[in-house]
């Protein structure tokens, strides 16, 4: 059923004792059933529930930060707000997508480029080389190319034990969740 119109509900948000719940979304009122749980959580509801309260605390963050609530606002849809956007930002990880190291022979100046993507931003993108040996040998910070996906690394260290070599990258974005995906030289 749609009603339209309605000055009796029309701006309504709260409950109506444990029975209704109303709440405002891009300039509709929504009414829901109110769900009382009378079961507890198992582990993983559990989870959930401690998920969403750090990604609620985040968002609230975000709202009370004005540089950072002008960046998800920038991008904001109709309807949707920044602590809508920094809600969903805080539950998903970036993707590495792609690393390609067609560029890097394992001397200094060799590239890697990394393909790296996430719903609102990817904040860093570090790369590390190992040798052979899991020992680090260089790490160091990649710099966003200008097609806005890819980041481009320059070696700085020379890698004598190419073939036995691992690319280690960690994609971050603001709200600090990171994505690690390893690449063996080939």
């Amino acid at each position: 059923m749609k009603v339209v119109d309605n000055d009796l509900v029309m701006g309504a948000s709260g409950k109506i004792g444990k029975m209704l719940v109303f709440r405002q979304k891009a300039g509709k009122t929504i009414i829901a059933k109110r769900g009382i749980r009378t079961a507890p959580l198992s582990v993983d509801q559990e989870a959930v529930t401690e998920r969403f309260r750090e990604a609620a605390i985040y968002a609230k963050k975000v709202s009370d930060d004005p540089l950072k609530k002008a960046l998800y606002e920038a991008v904001a849809k109709p309807g949707q707000t920044a602590f809508n956007l920094a809600l969903a930002d805080f539950w998903k990880a970036p993707v590495v997508k792609k690393i390609t190291l067609d560029d890097y022979n394992g001397q200094i100046g060799g590239t890697i480029l990394v393909r790296a993507i996430d719903n609102f931003k990817v904040e860093t993108v570090t790369v590390q080389i190992l040798d052979g040996n899991s020992s680090i040998l260089e790490t160091g910070q990649a710099i966003l190319q200008d097609n806005g996906l890819d980041w481009l690394y320059t070696a700085t260290v020379e890698n004598s034990s190419l073939q036995a070599s691992t690319v280690r990258v960690t994609a971050s974005d603001l709200p600090g969740n990171k994505t690690v995906q390893d690449q063996v030289v080939e």
